[in-house]
């Protein structure tokens, strides 16, 4: 009987612990909610596409980006000057096991959207970022072209109800 409760001990404390990594690492997407199955020769180009910022992938340009600091980029080249004028560049981009979706509407539009976890090199050392990511993809004379990303800088309960305090303005009645 010891060996039963140190065990159910074990486990509900894995279990625990599974369940709070969840909350900290990001969002799982709820089993069988979206069709990710569609598709499937569609999906796997899209999922092939690793380099946003290939130009090859841009529709004449038609690239809106918005960093996870709210800076917006129109255009690849723009986005890519950001990198420069903030003396950045990508370390790593390393995804959020389980956070990935890619929905796939017509054939023609599709939406993935993920968790990441980013470090960029810097003059001053790495900077590490946990950013939820969407990216938008349209398919035009049979090929996909990457034409919106969109990063929002990913904050914890606590950090968020900081950040909240710091800058929600208070109306005196």
């Amino acid at each position: 009987m010891k060996n039963f409760t140190a065990i159910s001990r074990i486990t509900m404390t894995l279990l625990f612990a599974a369940f709070m990594t969840l909350n900290v690492v990001g969002q799982v997407i709820p089993v069988g909610k979206y069709d990710t199955t569609n598709y499937p020769k569609d999906r796997k180009i899209i999922n092939s596409i690793k380099n946003s910022f290939d130009k090859s992938l841009s529709l004449n340009d038609d690239y809106v980006g918005i960093g996870a600091d709210g800076k917006m980029s129109y255009g690849v080249p723009a986005e890519l000057q950001t990198f420069v004028e903030d003396s950045i560049s990508f370390k790593s981009v390393t995804p959020v096991p389980g956070t990935e979706l890619l929905r796939i509407f017509n054939g023609t539009t599709a939406i993935k959207t993920k968790t990441v976890d980013i470090v960029f090199n810097s003059p001053k050392g790495d900077v590490h970022f946990k950013v939820i990511r969407a990216e938008t993809f349209i398919k035009q004379k049979g090929k996909w072209y990457f034409v919106l990303g969109q990063g929002t800088n990913f904050m914890t309960q606590e950090e968020f109800d900081e950040y909240r305090k710091l800058h929600t303005s208070k109306i005196d009645r």
